[in-house]
């Protein structure tokens, strides 16, 4: 995956209670020891989190107090962690480590299997963008042919799930079919956003 850019803006600090709002997210990377270089402050000694909010994918680093054992890839629930948090500061995909960029692509593929019902619904209601464009061809692999094979078999009846998608449309891994839309998007440089926020 491609960064494009060198440096970033300063991400943007939330209070405790913005807590709630991210929900539950998968951590990317961990520096148990933190990871300022200067060590001016001290919380930079307290160890962080990077990680991606499940539904909306979005980027965080979380300051953390000292004493809670994280592991990378692990699924966490920010509302629940309450006075572990100090700090919560969203970041951009510019701003990931080498190591957190490189796991994001298996992290993805997890964010959707476990939202499936989502995806699904996408499938099922996706609609034209245009007169020449339809949200469906927006994801990798999708023509014109496979395009009208997604239409005719959900006219027939809505897609139950990935399993169902693929047993009456013949298309294999829809969940690769998403993650890749989804990295794309976050990479930026696409017109249309149609599953991940432009931060501002």
């Amino acid at each position: 995956m491609k960064r494009q850019g060198e440096g970033s803006k300063k991400g943007k600090r939330f209070p405790p209670k913005y807590k709630r709002g991210i929900g539950k997210v998968l951590v990317l990377d961990y520096y148990p020891q933190g990871k300022s270089l200067s060590r001016k402050s001290a919380e930079a000694f307290n160890p962080l989190a990077v990680v991606i909010s499940i539904d909306q994918m979005q980027f965080f680093d979380i300051i953390l107090a000292r004493g809670k054992d994280i592991q990378v890839s692990e699924s966490l629930n920010v509302s629940e962690l309450k006075s572990t948090i100090l700090k919560i500061n969203r970041i951009g995909f510019n701003e990931l480590s080498d190591s957190a960029v490189d796991i994001l692509p298996e992290m993805i593929k997890k964010i959707v299997s476990l939202t499936e019902s989502r995806f699904t619904n996408f499938l099922n209601n996706a609609r034209p963008l245009t007169t020449q464009m339809h949200q469906l061809q927006l994801l990798p692999g999708i023509g014109n042919k496979r395009l009208w094979q997604i239409i005719e078999a959900r006219r027939k009846k809505p897609f139950e799930g990935f399993i169902d998608f693929t047993d009456r449309t013949g298309i294999s891994d829809p969940i690769g079919l998403f993650s890749n839309r989804i990295l794309q998007e976050i990479e930026g440089g696409e017109k249309y956003q149609i599953f991940i926020k432009k931060q501002k």
